[in-house]
This record gives C-alpha cells, sequence and structure tokens, in this order.
C-alpha cells in the first residue's frame, strides 16, 4: 500500500509524551474518535502509523507519521486536510517534511509551462530571467503603460503589475491590461527581445474566467494570481482551465510557516504546493530585505521548486525584495541561473531613464552568467503528465482535426497508466477534450487496445460512459460481459468493477467521457 509520509516536529522534550502527541495525530488526522472505537480493520487500513521517532534539539521531537495514499483519492484539499486538518488548530505541531507518492502525485499537473516553457517563450537562456512590477499603485495609467514600455525597450524579461494595483471594475482594469499590453508590445518591437507582461488577476472568485478569456484575447501569456487570496483548489482549477504561465504572489500566506512552532516549512508552502496546484513561478521574499527569511530558507524555497517531483515540471523560484546590485553575488550563488529576479523599487529608482537601468541590471546578471539568446519559439512543447502545450492559444483546439487514422491533429498518444499496481496490457490513450483548458465539467479521452489488451480492473467513485468508435471488444461489467461494437454506447456506475479487453485481431478503440475532478482507481 503506497503511503504519504510527513514529518511533524512536535513540541515536546520527553520521548514518551512524544510518542503519545504523534499516536494523537496520526488518529485526529485520519478518524478522529477514542482509541476503543478504533477497530483492527481501520487500524490498518486507514490510520497513520508512526514510522520514525527522533530527538530535534533539546525540547522537539520529529515524528515521521505515514498516512495510506487512498485516503486523498486525488484532490488537494483531501491532502491537506490528511496532514495538516485538525492538527493546524494544535500548538506545538509543525511539517517540517513531506514525500507524495507516484499515485498521489499522478492526479497533479502541476506547472503548465515551468522553466523549460517560460524560457521557450522568451528564448532567454544561461541567466535568471529579469523581472519587476508596475508600481505604485494610484499611478495613472499613462505612467503604468510608459514603465511597462520601457522596461520592456530595456530588454527586461517579465514586467508584472504590482499586487496592490486596484481597478475601479472589470471595464477600468481590461482598458489598463491592454494600455500596458500594447506598451510592452511596443517596447518588444523596438528591442527586438520579448517581454510578457502578467496582470493581476484581481476581483471576485466568480470573475476569475471572465478575466482570464480576456487576457487570451488581448494576447497577453501569463498572470500574476495570489493562491492563498484565492484559495489554493481555486488556483488550481484555473491553472488547469487556462494556458496561461502561473506566477504566484504570496500575500496572506505568512501565517502558514512564520511560527517557528506551527504551520508548515516554508519551502513545502511556496514551493511544493506550489507546484502541485500549477504555478510556473512562485515569488517568496528574499534574504535581507523587509522581511524575516534567513538565506537557507530560500535556498530550501529554490530546490523544492527545481527538485525532481514525480512528473512534475520543476518551476521558477522568484525571490523578491532586498533585491540590490550590491547583492547580485549572493543571488547568483543562492539561485544559480534558474531563477527570476524580482527587482522592484531598486531598479525602478535606479535612475530616471528606466530602459537604461533595465539594461544596467541585465549587464550586472551577465557578469555572473552566459547569456543565451534564441529566437523565442511557441511552438508546441512535447506533452508532460496531462498537460496541452504552452503554445495553445484561446482557440484551444475547439476543433480536432482527424486525421482519418483514429489520430487527431494537436493530440499525441501517452501511456495509459504510469502507475502498474493495477495490471494491464496493449493500452494507450488521447486526451482530447478538457485538459487543454476547455470549459467542461467532463473530459474526453480516446483508449485504444492492441490485439490481446485489456485496460485494468478497477472500480471507482466517479461514473463514465464508453461509446465504441474502432473494432469490436467486450466490456466487463462486474460479472457481466457485453460485447461493444462502433456506436453502442456503454454507462459504468459507481463502484462498479470492470474492465475493456480485445480479444480479437485488430484495433479495439472507444472514447471515455468521464468526469473531470474524480478520484483514483480502486482494486477490485
Amino acid at each position: 500500500m503506497e503511503t504519504i509520509a510527513v514529518d511533524y516536529r512536535i513540541r515536546s522534550a520527553e520521548l514518551n509524551e512524544a510518542r503519545r502527541l504523534a499516536r494523537a495525530i496520526a488518529v485526529e488526522q485520519t478518524v478522529e474518535v477514542p482509541e476503543e472505537l478504533i477497530t483492527p480493520s481501520i487500524e490498518r487500513e486507514v490510520v497513520g502509523t508512526i514510522e520514525e521517532l527522533r530527538p530535534d534539539g533539546p525540547a522537539a521531537h520529529i515524528a515521521r507519521i505515514r498516512y495510506p495514499a487512498h485516503l486523498v483519492a486525488g484532490e488537494l484539499p483531501r491532502l491537506l486536510n490528511l496532514i495538516h486538518g485538525n492538527t493546524s488548530m494544535q500548538p506545538g505541531i509543525r511539517i517540517v517534511d513531506l514525500r507524495l507518492p507516484t499515485s498521489v502525485l499522478e492526479a497533479f499537473a502541476g506547472p503548465r509551462f515551468g522553466i523549460e516553457g517560460v524560457r521557450r517563450l522568451l528564448g532567454v537562456y544561461g541567466r535568471p530571467l529579469l523581472v519587476s512590477a508596475l508600481k505604485p499603485n494610484g499611478s495613472p495609467v499613462d505612467e503604468l503603460a510608459a514603465i511597462a514600455r520601457a522596461f520592456a525597450l530595456g530588454g527586461g524579461d517579465i514586467i508584472k503589475d504590482d499586487q496592490n494595483l486596484w481597478d475601479r471594475d472589470l471595464r477600468a482594469w481590461r482598458e489598463r491590461v491592454s494600455r500596458c499590453q500594447e506598451a510592452v508590445e511596443e517596447g518588444n518591437a523596438r528591442s527586438g527581445r520579448r517581454c510578457l507582461y502578467f496582470p493581476y488577476l484581481s476581483g471576485n472568485i466568480e470573475e476569475a474566467d471572465e478575466r482570464l478569456e480576456i487576457l487570451h484575447r488581448l494576447g497577453v501569456r501569463g498572470v500574476l494570481v495570489a493562491p492563498f487570496l484565492l484559495g489554493l483548489e481555486a488556483t488550481r482549477s484555473l491553472a488547469r482551465r487556462h494556458p496561461l504561465v502561473m506566477m504566484a504572489h504570496p500575500s496572506w500566506s505568512g501565517s502558514h510557516y512564520l511560527s517557528r512552532d506551527e504551520g508548515m516549512e516554508a519551502d513545502l508552502v511556496l514551493g511544493t504546493l506550489m507546484r502541485l496546484i500549477g504555478m510556473d513561478i512562485s515569488i517568496f521574499v528574499n534574504a535581507g530585505g523587509r522581511f524575516s527569511f534567513d538565506r537557507e530558507s530560500c535556498r530550501a524555497i529554490a530546490r523544492r521548486l527545481r527538485e525532481p517531483l514525480g512528473e512534475l515540471r520543476p518551476a521558477l523560484p522568484s525571490p523578491a525584495g532586498g533585491m540590490r546590485l550590491d547583492n547580485l553575488d549572493q543571488m547568483a550563488a543562492d539561485y544559480g541561473s534558474d531563477a527570476c529576479l524580482l527587482i522592484g523599487g531598486a531598479l525602478l529608482s535606479h535612475s530616471d531613464d528606466l530602459a537604461a537601468s533595465t539594461r544596467h541590471f541585465l549587464a550586472a546578471i551577465g557578469e555572473h552568467f552566459s547569456e543565451r539568446l534564441e529566437e523565442p519559439d511557441d511552438s508546441p512543447m512535447e506533452r508532460s503528465h496531462g498537460w496541452p502545450t504552452p503554445a495553445v492559444t484561446h482557440r484551444l483546439l475547439h476543433e480536432l482535426v482527424h486525421r482519418g487514422d483514429f489520430s487527431w491533429e494537436g493530440r499525441r498518444f501517452v501511456a495509459y497508466k504510469t502507475d502498474e499496481s493495477l495490471p494491464f496490457a496493449g493500452v494507450r490513450r488521447l486526451e482530447l477534450i478538457g485538459p487543454a483548458g476547455e470549459h467542461t465539467a467532463f473530459e474526453l479521452r480516446y483508449f485504444e487496445l492492441e490485439p490481446g489488451g485489456f485496460t485494468s480492473l478497477e472500480k471507482h467513485h466517479h461514473t463514465h460512459v464508453l461509446i465504441g468508435v474502432r473494432g469490436r471488444g467486450v466490456l466487463v461489467r462486474g460479472e457481466e460481459r457485453s460485447e461493444l461494437l462502433p456506436l453502442d454506447i456503454a454507462y459504468v456506475d459507481r463502484l462498479i468493477v470492470h474492465q475493456l479487453r480485445n480479444e480479437n485481431d485488430e484495433p479495439f478503440g472507444v472514447f471515455c467521457i468521464v468526469d473531470r475532478e474524480r478520484d483514483r482507481p480502486l482494486p477490485p
């Protein structure tokens, strides 16, 4: 059974007391009942297991607790509730490490672009990206547009809204964003480089999709979001539906990690969680600025954003605050080339000529790194973990052209599954509608079984519909076997054990319609 490993730092000097508290956490987070109500089967299949307990200084212990991965069912809220739901309200308990198994990671698409995709859009390699912000709040639109134009003219890479920028309403927001996007494009035309503009997704969540649709139509390629204001799951949903580079601002996140005794380590919050919800760039406060982060905390966040994490793409760390020319040596050592250096006030106040200041800062970065420029690349990237290519625009393949051989333009066959815990053979799949950002509550997939092939024998809590498309096959539902021919339609209800089999000499293909948000398959 795959498990989720969580390391809790428990404020307790005595080993026996730490062991009691660890057991209390394992029970509280899974069943939340008195010990006498826990049956042997519940203990075995549900309750967390204490794997390790070790001292951490004179007044604390580290308890590693493993939880059954099936309790998460591929849902972010369930994951967060499992590892830190009720314990987040108890003093003296802090998560310091988290290890997620393949079965959990497969439920998360992660960054759509990641480091490689952002670099390809810009055509900039070998050095950190230079990022700045439109500020201060209250400035006329003309002044903000002038800042955006000058930064692009100077060769800057990304200019984002300040998260404090305020617009009267959606119409005013659209007008300002349109003006700033046009200004960046003007600067790009004169510089011969590509700078990207990331507006801030303000407004209420009901307007979020409309605002992001506006960005698509304006040709904007990325957006600044504040996941802890919008909600982590809401932000993940937006990232899945809209093919924009997602830059995460940490506003309202500090209460999750600033206490040394409660919450979670900052690298888990601003690193691991940001990748799980699909952020391509994660902003955090740099050491030495007006905030309290130290260098090791900042380096740890950068590591979490870039380290291997299943099939999820690595994301760009973006240190901000306290970013000056005189500490570039430190930043180069701490973050290396794959980072976004967010330099706001120091850049904007460097001189009256922002384009010249931008070139000056880029030259200073160039003293530490060797820049390589290529043509910005909007061509499709290889699919990774269910994401469409970053080059998908608002058109979003609303029309999928069939090639005549049971394949569709813009879609590539991928492996049926990467998890082999439930046996299968000779199956491949195409993700047709849903993961490419279409606004649907369902996903449409095409599965093709070679002669002798079969899908895994499984069940799940969601329903789905199968439509025969090619050849002939067998659908197993519980004790029932039925033949599935082209244009036959079959319904599979919740928790019905089912399987597709190809017992013929030609390929067998089916369309499968399934809920966009769904649970993981369970064994029979």
